[in-house]
Protein backbone atom coordinates (compact mmCIF):
# COMPACT_ATOMS: atom_id res chain seq x y z
CA UNK A 1 0.00 0.00 0.00
CA UNK A 2 1.35 3.12 -0.81
CA UNK A 3 -0.27 5.40 1.49
CA UNK A 4 -2.54 4.28 5.22
CA UNK A 5 -4.68 7.24 4.28
CA UNK A 6 -5.08 6.25 1.01
CA UNK A 7 -7.48 3.66 -0.71
CA UNK A 8 -4.66 0.62 -1.58
CA UNK A 9 -3.78 0.41 -5.54
CA UNK A 10 -6.16 -2.12 -7.39
CA UNK A 11 -5.47 -4.15 -10.07
CA UNK A 12 -7.27 -3.29 -13.33
CA UNK A 13 -10.56 -5.56 -13.82
CA UNK A 14 -9.91 -5.24 -17.28
CA UNK A 15 -6.34 -5.92 -17.24
CA UNK A 16 -5.42 -10.20 -18.12
CA UNK A 17 -5.35 -11.84 -14.68
CA UNK A 18 -2.64 -14.44 -13.98
CA UNK A 19 -5.35 -16.09 -11.83
CA UNK A 20 -8.99 -16.26 -12.64
CA UNK A 21 -9.82 -16.15 -8.73
CA UNK A 22 -8.06 -12.92 -7.59
CA UNK A 23 -10.18 -10.53 -8.59
CA UNK A 24 -8.36 -7.40 -6.39
CA UNK A 25 -5.24 -7.36 -5.69
CA UNK A 26 -3.42 -5.15 -3.02
CA UNK A 27 0.67 -4.39 -3.91
CA UNK A 28 1.44 -5.32 -0.10
CA UNK A 29 4.09 -3.62 1.30
CA UNK A 30 6.79 -4.81 4.75
CA UNK A 31 4.32 -3.56 6.86
CA UNK A 32 1.19 -5.47 5.48
CA UNK A 33 3.34 -8.66 5.45
CA UNK A 34 4.20 -7.97 9.23
CA UNK A 35 0.53 -7.58 9.77
CA UNK A 36 0.10 -11.06 8.06
CA UNK A 37 2.82 -12.51 9.74
CA UNK A 38 1.71 -11.27 13.36
CA UNK A 39 -2.16 -12.23 12.46
CA UNK A 40 -0.99 -15.54 11.62
CA UNK A 41 1.51 -15.97 14.25
CA UNK A 42 -2.09 -14.94 16.74
CA UNK A 43 -4.95 -13.83 14.86
CA UNK A 44 -6.51 -12.90 18.72
CA UNK A 45 -4.16 -10.08 19.05
CA UNK A 46 -5.27 -6.56 20.00
CA UNK A 47 -5.31 -3.72 16.59
CA UNK A 48 -3.02 -1.48 19.44
CA UNK A 49 -0.09 -4.38 19.85
CA UNK A 50 -0.47 -5.24 16.25
CA UNK A 51 0.41 -1.70 15.70
CA UNK A 52 2.72 -1.64 17.66
CA UNK A 53 4.70 -4.44 16.76
CA UNK A 54 4.23 -3.11 12.80
CA UNK A 55 5.16 0.48 13.80
CA UNK A 56 1.86 2.01 12.54
CA UNK A 57 -1.17 4.04 13.92
CA UNK A 58 -3.79 1.86 15.17
CA UNK A 59 -6.39 3.40 12.77
CA UNK A 60 -3.84 2.54 10.00
CA UNK A 61 -3.28 -0.62 10.81
CA UNK A 62 -7.21 -1.57 11.22
CA UNK A 63 -7.67 0.04 7.93
CA UNK A 64 -5.08 -2.15 6.14
CA UNK A 65 -6.24 -5.50 7.89
CA UNK A 66 -9.66 -4.20 6.12
CA UNK A 67 -8.48 -3.54 2.91
CA UNK A 68 -6.66 -7.42 3.06
CA UNK A 69 -9.67 -8.59 4.60
CA UNK A 70 -11.84 -6.82 1.44
CA UNK A 71 -9.27 -8.41 -0.95
CA UNK A 72 -9.66 -11.98 0.22
CA UNK A 73 -6.03 -11.90 0.95
CA UNK A 74 -7.37 -12.68 4.99
CA UNK A 75 -9.83 -14.97 4.41
CA UNK A 76 -11.21 -15.83 7.95
CA UNK A 77 -9.86 -15.76 11.71
CA UNK A 78 -9.61 -19.49 13.25
CA UNK A 79 -8.81 -20.89 16.27
CA UNK A 80 -6.04 -23.64 16.30
CA UNK A 81 -8.01 -26.74 18.51
CA UNK A 82 -6.07 -29.17 19.68
CA UNK A 83 -8.38 -32.09 18.14
CA UNK A 84 -6.79 -35.41 20.06
CA UNK A 85 -7.28 -33.55 23.37
CA UNK A 86 -10.83 -32.77 22.60
CA UNK A 87 -11.82 -36.84 21.43
CA UNK A 88 -9.58 -39.95 20.29
CA UNK A 89 -9.31 -39.44 16.80
CA UNK A 90 -7.03 -41.02 13.69
CA UNK A 91 -5.40 -39.00 11.06
CA UNK A 92 -5.42 -40.18 7.59
CA UNK A 93 -4.10 -39.06 4.22
CA UNK A 94 -4.77 -40.65 0.65
CA UNK A 95 -3.44 -40.52 -2.78
CA UNK A 96 -6.59 -40.98 -5.27
CA UNK A 97 -6.39 -41.87 -8.46
CA UNK A 98 -9.04 -40.87 -10.72
CA UNK A 99 -10.81 -43.00 -13.12
CA UNK A 100 -12.31 -39.89 -15.23
CA UNK A 101 -10.89 -36.76 -16.07
CA UNK A 102 -13.70 -35.42 -17.72
CA UNK A 103 -14.18 -31.81 -15.58
CA UNK A 104 -17.74 -32.46 -14.98
CA UNK A 105 -16.63 -35.76 -12.86
CA UNK A 106 -13.57 -34.05 -11.52
CA UNK A 107 -16.13 -31.06 -9.93
CA UNK A 108 -18.77 -33.55 -9.02
CA UNK A 109 -15.75 -35.49 -7.18
CA UNK A 110 -14.80 -32.34 -5.45
CA UNK A 111 -18.21 -31.51 -4.07
CA UNK A 112 -18.08 -35.07 -2.78
CA UNK A 113 -15.09 -34.02 -1.03
CA UNK A 114 -15.81 -30.57 0.23
CA UNK A 115 -19.39 -32.54 1.63
CA UNK A 116 -17.76 -34.92 3.82
CA UNK A 117 -17.42 -33.40 7.01
CA UNK A 118 -14.27 -36.50 7.62
CA UNK A 119 -12.39 -34.58 5.12
CA UNK A 120 -10.36 -31.51 6.63
CA UNK A 121 -8.18 -30.78 3.64
CA UNK A 122 -8.68 -32.00 0.06
CA UNK A 123 -5.68 -31.15 -3.25
CA UNK A 124 -6.06 -31.47 -6.25
CA UNK A 125 -2.65 -32.45 -7.61
CA UNK A 126 -0.22 -33.74 -10.42
CA UNK A 127 1.32 -37.13 -11.14
CA UNK A 128 0.50 -40.36 -10.88
CA UNK A 129 -2.32 -39.60 -8.37
CA UNK A 130 -4.81 -36.95 -8.70
CA UNK A 131 -6.09 -35.79 -5.27
CA UNK A 132 -4.28 -35.75 -2.03
CA UNK A 133 -6.71 -35.59 1.10
CA UNK A 134 -6.51 -35.52 4.69
CA UNK A 135 -9.21 -36.79 6.88
CA UNK A 136 -10.15 -37.49 10.13
CA UNK A 137 -12.06 -40.33 11.82
CA UNK A 138 -12.98 -41.28 15.25
CA UNK A 139 -11.40 -44.66 14.92
CA UNK A 140 -9.62 -47.38 12.87
CA UNK A 141 -12.83 -49.31 12.38
CA UNK A 142 -14.42 -45.75 10.92
CA UNK A 143 -11.60 -46.54 7.79
CA UNK A 144 -13.43 -49.39 5.90
CA UNK A 145 -17.41 -47.55 5.70
CA UNK A 146 -15.76 -44.31 4.55
CA UNK A 147 -13.53 -45.69 2.29
CA UNK A 148 -16.42 -47.69 0.59
CA UNK A 149 -18.24 -44.23 0.50
CA UNK A 150 -15.24 -42.41 -1.25
CA UNK A 151 -14.96 -45.68 -4.00
CA UNK A 152 -18.62 -45.99 -4.69
CA UNK A 153 -18.63 -46.69 -8.13
CA UNK A 154 -20.62 -43.52 -9.18
CA UNK A 155 -17.53 -41.16 -7.78
CA UNK A 156 -15.06 -43.13 -10.76
CA UNK A 157 -12.28 -43.76 -8.21
CA UNK A 158 -10.00 -45.87 -10.29
CA UNK A 159 -7.01 -46.41 -7.02
CA UNK A 160 -6.60 -45.44 -3.45
CA UNK A 161 -3.59 -45.58 -1.32
CA UNK A 162 -4.04 -44.08 2.10
CA UNK A 163 -1.59 -43.77 4.89
CA UNK A 164 -2.12 -43.50 8.98
CA UNK A 165 -0.42 -40.40 10.41
CA UNK A 166 1.33 -42.13 13.17
CA UNK A 167 2.71 -38.42 13.74
CA UNK A 168 2.48 -34.57 12.80
CA UNK A 169 5.53 -33.45 12.60
CA UNK A 170 5.20 -30.10 12.15
CA UNK A 171 1.01 -28.91 12.33
CA UNK A 172 0.32 -26.24 9.99
CA UNK A 173 1.06 -22.71 11.95
CA UNK A 174 0.73 -20.36 8.58
CA UNK A 175 2.17 -19.46 5.36
CA UNK A 176 5.98 -18.17 4.93
CA UNK A 177 5.45 -14.22 3.98
CA UNK A 178 8.04 -12.96 2.26
CA UNK A 179 9.17 -9.25 3.87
Amino acid sequence: MASCAEPCDQVDAAAPQPHAWRTLALKLDRRDRRILEELQRDDTITYRTLSERVALSPSACVLRVQQMEKAGIIRGYHAAVAITKVDPVVFMVAEIAMASHNPADLKQFDRLLRDMPEVVEALRVNGPFDYLVRFMLPSLQDWQPFAHRLLDPANKVEKMVTHVVMEEVKPFAGYPIPL
